[in-house]
């Protein structure tokens, strides 16, 4: 008897038998490693407390990388924005502007069940901010770097392929007089 035609006859079904064995760890595996997502978000920065004294209402842009792991409701975003605020005196300068870079790691909580229509979540974390004044849009490189903490509340929309998110976080800097401010920022993340 010829072994060829054996061989070949169940070449096949082991085959089939192999990719089930090799593919059953893989997928598995991928619906528990983590997702990364890259976001960019910007809009309206009202000052509050002791730094409404001397500015309005300004901008914010921030960029940040996230990292969500399966099956939890927490994920981390680690992110870096820029604010600036005009000064509010009387002096007749409207080229002067309070700016504040920042760099934080903030916690997101999902609040309720996560669905395709999208959902809340609460944010907040730790940072350190850099704050100096200018008259110019480059000005002077000199910054007071202080601690910070930030928290709110965000809503995220996922839509074909990015998620629209929608986010309002108070952020107090502890510098000597204590800044804060409230951002109101609209983004997508992918």
């Amino acid at each position: 008897m010829n072994a060829r035609p054996l061989l070949s006859r169940m070449a096949l079904p082991i085959f089939g038998c192999l990719m089930t064995v090799i593919a059953t760890p893989l997928q598995s595996r991928a619906q528990t490693s983590a997702s990364y997502t890259f976001g960019v978000s910007a809009g309206l920065a009202v000052s509050t407390g002791n730094l409404s004294d001397f500015t309005s209402s300004g901008y914010n842009v921030a960029v940040g990388l996230g990292m969500h792991q399966p099956l939890t409701p927490l994920s981390l975003r680690f992110e870096g924005s820029f604010t600036e605020l005009p000064w509010s005196d009387n002096t007749g300068n409207t080229d002067a502007k309070h700016r504040i870079f920042g760099i934080a790691l903030d916690g997101l909580f999902n609040v309720g069940t996560p669905s395709t229509n999208g959902g809340l979540y609460l944010t907040g974390g730790v940072g350190s901010y850099g704050t100096n004044d200018v008259n110019t849009f480059f000005g002077d490189t000199q910054r007071d770097w202080n601690f910070g903490l930030n928290g709110g509340l965000g809503y995220y929309l996922p839509l074909s392929g990015f998620s629209v998110v929608f986010e309002g976080r108070y952020t107090h800097i502890f510098s000597s007089p204590s800044q804060g401010f409230f951002p109101i920022t609209v983004g997508v993340t992918f």
